[in-house]
């Protein structure tokens, strides 16, 4: 019985396979919108987990979980895996459509390409995996977003934990620009004990102009004060991104799609050449 059950299981593996590859080619991805026929297979095939999909990308499993066998990685090679890892359903690829950037296209082909020639791989645990947390909180009183982005830190040997590396938000942004006065502490403010700091310390919206030229604000930090005293009240984590640049040359976006299809889970929605470390990367607006 067992046999039999293995037997039907590879079968129903191969015709996934062949429909997984078929939903590249817009016409036939038309025909598979039926719930009731593709119901289990769209549940299979959809990306369920960003672990998940770091495993397809590496064509370390097939799409039941499993550890991809030679009979799998013969009928979907990474040539076919990777481009399914997009979103294929993004109007920059639909030559139909007015937002089609030929662009795009071709920067997407080209990482495609550097991906199977090179063997590049995602490793599941690199600080190169930057996850934002896009949330809500109240401040003040007042409903307001905020983006959280945290990345894997390994504690040991064997030990891996989530830590937060970096925050953005309105109500971050404690420092005016304002070029229409020269702020600066005078030097000769030694000889009088620096009495003028109580004048810079009382501009509080220009602070920074009296820091070293290159002071950088830690939003963290502030954003870890701001909770400490009460002026934020984290409520809810709304979306969660992936921002990936632990391949070398490039960045990829990862987003979950969340929609009955084939083609759906956490998707590749955008793709660009980078070659930023985190520091730099992380202060993009």
């Amino acid at each position: 019985m067992s046999a039999f059950y293995c037997r039907i299981r590879l079968i129903r593996g191969s015709i996934l396979v062949i429909l997984i590859f078929l939903i590249s080619c817009p016409l036939f991805s038309q025909n598979l919108s039926d719930p009731q026929k593709e119901r289990e297979d769209i549940f299979i095939a959809r990306i369920k987990q960003f672990n998940e999909f770091a495993d397809r990308f590496n064509l370390k499993s097939d799409f039941n979980g499993n550890p991809a066998d030679s009979a799998f990685r013969a009928k979907m090679p990474r040539e076919r895996m990777i481009p399914l890892l997009f979103d294929l359903k993004d109007p920059r690829i639909q030559t139909s459509d007015t937002r089609y950037s030929a662009d795009y296209v071709r920067i997407k082909e080209e990482f495609v390409r550097d991906v199977i020639q090179k063997k590049l791989f995602l490793y599941k645990y690199s600080q190169g995996i930057i996850a934002e947390a896009r949330s809500r909180v109240i401040f003040q009183g007042e409903p307001q977003k905020i983006r959280l982005f945290l990345i894997q830190e390994i504690v040991g040997d064997d030990m891996v934990k989530w830590v937060l590396y970096s925050a953005k938000g309105d109500m971050l942004n404690v420092f005016k620009t304002d070029t229409s006065m020269v702020r600066f502490i005078p030097p000769s403010s030694n000889e009088t004990d620096f009495i003028n700091l109580k004048r810079a310390l009382e501009d509080t919206d220009h602070l920074q102009y009296y820091a070293s030229h290159n002071f950088e604000p830690d939003y963290l930090t502030l954003f870890f004060s701001y909770i400490g005293a009460g002026l934020i009240k984290f409520e809810y984590v709304e979306e969660v991104v992936y921002h990936i640049i632990d391949i070398p040359g490039w960045y990829i976006k990862v987003k979950d799609f969340n929609r009955t299809d084939l083609n759906s889970g956490w998707l590749i929605t955008d793709v660009m050449k980078n070659d930023l470390e985190l520091p730099a990367f992380i202060k993009i607006p």
